[in-house]
């Protein structure tokens, strides 16, 4: 008996491989997957604008980087209570010191630029279709900062108007670099301060406007992460104290069904034997001195070096 809905779909046509270079972008979602194929010592460039939510942030990030000259300090730039922030970045990148901001964001932009033109992969995650919008600039804006929401108008963007955005940008993205495929997910993340008919109103758009590009771009993949947890686990068990966002277990869980459907398959026991050395390199040490742990260095230290001979594409 079959006690859950799974969810069957197809592998991507071509498989990321140790050697391609990816480029991974949106929700904290993104962050996690970013995270994984780093841990696995993929060659990916994960959140350069650190965390964005909803489509056309995370579109204007990446018209910057495919333009770094795109990107204006004095529309982007401000200060708040003695810090400088930036419209389009997270607030990780939060600061005192104007020029330094600056100085990290175009530094980013230009990686970001170098990473995204000769990328083979562009993964990216849409969150949320609301926005907010900073009155006083009239600047749709990534990250509030913790300004005042009088300061901001808030509103869900329409289907046609998340779908010609991103049509004019894979226009020009395609130009820049014809062979790059995008692998595209909606957020398994709740975003329940919206309220959760207005959070299921935000995927249903998210949903509809990425249909219509995924219909007319044979570049593009759909990988269902937001399917994945909210019909295959479906239970509250999977998902962090705040009720909100997958727990390690469901994210886990997720990138096995990654490994499965975008990995190439003849690399599985790469990853495996790099698994078992990054494991052992976790290895807690109480006592340097004891011969048991020095024989397993030992061991440890031959694993490597005849790793990195067998595959000196891959970093560890």
């Amino acid at each position: 008996m079959e006690f859950r809905t799974q969810h069957h779909f197809s592998p991507i046509d071509k498989a990321i491989r140790y050697e391609d270079q990816i480029v991974s972008i949106g929700s904290c979602f993104a962050e996690n997957m970013g995270k994984q194929l780093l841990a696995h010592k993929m060659k990916c460039l994960a959140n350069p604008n650190g965390i964005l939510f909803n489509p056309i942030s995370i579109l204007n990030a990446l018209k910057t980087y495919l333009s770094p000259s795109r990107f204006e300090p004095n529309n982007a730039v401000f200060e708040y209570q003695g810090i400088y922030h930036s419209w389009l970045h997270h607030g990780a990148f939060n600061t005192g010191n104007k020029t330094a901001l600056i100085e990290k964001i175009t530094h980013i932009n230009n990686t970001a630029h170098t990473q995204l033109c000769s990328a083979n992969y562009l993964i990216i995650t849409w969150g949320s279709a609301f926005v907010y919008e900073h009155i006083e600039s009239n600047t749709l804006v990534a990250n509030c900062h913790k300004i005042p929401a009088k300061e901001f108008r808030k509103r869900l963007l329409s289907v046609s108007e998340i779908v010609h955005a991103y049509q004019h940008f894979l226009k020009e993205l395609y130009t820049i670099n014809p062979g790059i495929k995008i692998i595209w997910s909606i957020s398994p993340v709740k975003y329940i301060k919206d309220g959760l008919s207005q959070n299921n109103l935000s995927k249903s758009t998210l949903f509809l406007a990425l249909q219509e590009l995924l219909q007319s771009d044979p570049n593009s993949y759909y990988f269902p992460a937001f399917e994945l947890v909210q019909d295959e686990l479906r239970d509250y068990r999977f998902y962090a104290k705040d009720m909100a966002h997958p727990n390690e277990q469901a994210l886990a869980y997720v990138w096995e069904k990654f490994t499965e459907h975008c990995l190439d398959k003849s690399e599985h026991k790469i990853r495996e034997r790099l698994s078992q050395i990054l494991l052992d390199q976790q290895h807690k040490i109480l006592h340097p001195d004891d011969p048991a742990y020095l024989k397993f260095k030992t061991q440890l230290e031959e694993k490597i070096l005849q790793f990195k001979k067998e595959f000196p594409g891959i970093s560890i």
